[in-house]
């Protein structure tokens, strides 16, 4: 069974997540640092990604903006531990073995004018649920990441499937989220990806998220580099149309992302799962 990997990554990821976007949603009170919208020079025009070292096309939801992606990182480390990341060596640490290529979010005048609808994809009876639940206007975002080998555990580096596929567990082993146990390896795009997903109410800064939120994680190689893909979001509606973001790697052909529909039955396109 595969394990996550170390602190310092997981410390990494839920900072990338937990950025302004879901404070903003949760009304979380810590303090706030600036967050600028960057137009990246690899990014031509809204919803398309383009990295000419990697030679790769990632196209997403053009209403969809682009953060800086170390502010956002910082602000998220604030609000999951009340503290800011540079006084956390693991903060640090992580930050050099995780590069983020793309940090994107929905801002709240591109979301649909109504509250964030889960649907029934999580049902919680308990008093403590019914009394913390409260609405939230939409959150959602894709957060498209590199690894540096260097940094994996020495038995991971021998055997890249695994990697990929505990970078994939890892991205979604947040406090509070369910996780399916294992990846699941389909192709994308002619590459094999490795995806998990969790649903959940995540922890941030001590207090259990007002609402639940679905992520999904995916992974693969290509062209002797480890990415990482992150969706989340609080509404189902928008996470499914997100995870319709297409890639072409090379001069291949171009593949959707997750052609199935996230926790509506019989909705979507099918995929047919590889062995391992």
């Amino acid at each position: 069974m595969l394990a996550i990997l170390d602190k310092r990554t997981a410390v990494l990821l839920f900072s990338v997540v937990l950025g302004a976007g879901i404070a903003r949603a949760q009304d979380v009170k810590v303090g706030t640092q600036a967050l600028s919208t960057v137009p990246s020079p690899e990014t031509p025009k809204p919803g398309e990604f383009y990295s000419k070292e990697l030679d790769l096309h990632f196209n997403y939801p053009v209403e969809m903006q682009v953060l800086d992606a170390a502010a956002d990182m910082e602000q998220g480390h604030l609000n999951l531990y009340g503290k800011p990341g540079d006084t956390d060596p693991e903060h640090q640490e992580a930050i050099r073995c995780g590069h983020a290529l793309l940090d994107a979010d929905l801002p709240e005048e591109n979301a649909p004018k109504r509250l964030s609808d889960f649907k029934n994809l999580w049902i919680d009876d308990s008093e403590e649920y019914k009394k913390s639940r409260k609405p939230e206007p939409i959150y959602a975002k894709i957060v498209m990441l590199e690894f540096d080998r260097s940094c994996l555990p020495k038995k991971l580096k021998k055997n890249e499937n695994d990697a990929l596929g505990t970078i994939a567990l890892t991205i979604v082993s947040m406090p509070g989220v369910n996780r399916q146990p294992q990846p699941l390896w389909f192709d994308v795009a002619g590459r094999k990806i490795h995806m998990n997903s969790g649903v959940g109410r995540p922890i941030v800064n001590g207090r259990l998220a007002s609402a639940p939120i679905v992520i999904m994680s995916m992974s693969t190689e290509w062209n002797h580099h480890l990415l990482a893909w992150m969706f989340i979001s609080n509404d189902i509606e928008i996470f499914n149309q997100m995870t319709k973001s297409t890639v072409q790697l090379g001069k291949g052909p171009w593949g959707t992302m997750f052609l199935p529909d996230f926790g509506l039955k019989d909705s979507g396109t099918p995929i047919t799962i590889l062995p391992k």
